[in-house]
């Protein structure tokens, strides 16, 4: 009883009467001393309306707070929901091409973040090390890194030239895959350590997947719904995805002949 007697001593009189209104919420000893203490105050009613005042606000101030808080809490998740909605590859029905849009932007900027972040220590190299020599194996090297953030961005921004890039990308990557996949029929482990951890055995269904992924995307952007969104034509369409090829195979063959 001392205790809260010294205690509440210090306290205002909107602060012992808040004690006293929310009873349950204290130690009945607590309750007590506050009343005690008020009494002991002598308050008027002006004082005692004015601390009443005070306790209005105080409760006005936090209902606010708990209300803009809520608010707060439903935006964040209307819109968590309305990306997930947005993005999500699963729903009912045909997805519109905006979606399909967002999609598509949001899987080859990760994945253009996730090259450049793997291949930063080469990238670094070749442009601060007075050694480097830039070729045409290190422009193929870097292709995907040059031409996949800039697709990206440039696809997003509903540009030609974002379909375009894109459009090359996926047919470079999915020949590329061909390409490799046919070096690779037969292919017998060699037992040597180091060559195996320099030019490990692949999987065909990995070979497979890969084309699947770059080849189905490529069909997707190629549907002409999408591609009245960017102005594509057919022809250009046959024309970028047919010179791509051309040039892939050209420069595959000039590596193996």
């Amino acid at each position: 009883m001392t205790e809260f007697t010294e205690l509440y001593k210090n306290l205002s009189n909107s602060e012992l009467l808040k004690i006293i209104a929310e009873s349950d919420k204290y130690n009945p000893i607590a309750v007590e001393t506050a009343k005690t203490e008020i009494d002991s105050r002598k308050l008027s009613t002006e004082e005692l309306n004015q601390a009443k005042t005070e306790i209005n606000k105080q409760e006005e101030k936090k209902k606010l707070e708990i209300e803009k808080r809520k608010r707060q809490e439903g935006k964040i998740k209307e819109n968590a929901s309305t990306l997930f909605d947005t993005i999500n590859p699963i729903q009912n029905g045909i997805q519109t091409p905006e979606k399909i849009i967002r999609l598509t932007t949001l899987i080859f900027s990760g994945i253009a973040v996730y090259r450049i972040f793997k291949e930063f220590g080469m990238l670094r190299y070749m442009f601060t090390d007075s050694g480097a020599k830039w070729d045409l194996s290190m422009v193929e090297y870097f292709f995907h890194l040059i031409v996949l953030p800039l697709a990206a961005f440039l696809f997003w921004k509903r540009k030609k030239s974002g379909w375009i890039l894109l459009s090359i990308f996926l047919t470079y990557s999915a020949i590329t895959v061909i390409g490799l996949f046919l070096m690779n029929i037969g292919r017998q482990p060699s037992g040597i350590p180091a060559l195996e951890s320099l030019f490990p055995t692949v999987s065909p269904i990995t070979y497979i997947m890969t084309l699947i992924f770059f080849g189905g995307t490529l069909w997707l952007i190629s549907k002409e719904e999408i591609r009245n969104i960017y102005k594509i034509s057919k022809q250009t369409m046959f024309l970028t995805i047919g010179l791509t090829i051309a040039v892939n195979v050209i420069y595959m063959y000039s590596i193996i002949g």
